[in-house]
């Protein structure tokens, strides 16, 4: 584990390496560290990051109520053994397959348009508060719509 220096250059670097990348890697939140988790399973922020940048996350999807409750479609993760025994074979496997992998990438990002946007969060918040969303928020959430059409027409 490496200490970042200055966040915002990790996390530019990191999104732009996501967003070129084809396949990104993804496991639940702080696995192998039992003495933190105390055995609860969660969701970890690299799927958000994944799928948003419109990779095909390879991993394990976290066996949990929340990651089926936020990444409901298929191919959300394609699966791999835990030890990465299997990577070769799931990557060729998929390099075999070009319109399956175009189809879950174009697929992850329309989803995290449609779902993962924090103005979804604020209008949650909203709901419960008996409020309206402002019109702001309301082309906000036009425009991710929008924008996971295109994706999903390509």
């Amino acid at each position: 584990m490496s200490d970042v220096l200055n966040y915002r250059e990790h996390r530019d670097f990191f999104s732009n390496t996501a967003k070129r990348s084809q396949f990104f890697v993804v496991t639940p939140a702080k696995v192998g560290i039992p003495e933190e988790t105390g055995g609860q399973v969660e969701v970890g922020a690299r799927y958000y990051e994944g799928a948003s940048a419109g990779t095909v996350m390879i991993g394990q999807a976290p066996e949990c109520e929340a990651f089926r409750e936020l990444f409901p479609w298929q191919d959300a993760v394609i699966s791999l053994q835990a030890d990465g025994s299997d990577v070769i074979k799931v990557l060729s496997r998929l390099e075999a397959e070009p319109g399956r992998v175009s189809a879950i990438s174009r697929r992850n990002a329309a989803e995290a348009l449609l779902r993962h946007d924090w103005v979804y969060r604020w209008n949650e918040i909203l709901r419960v508060a008996g409020m309206e969303p402002s019109p702001r928020m309301k082309l906000r959430e036009q425009r991710l719509r929008d924008l996971a059409e295109l994706s999903n027409a390509c």
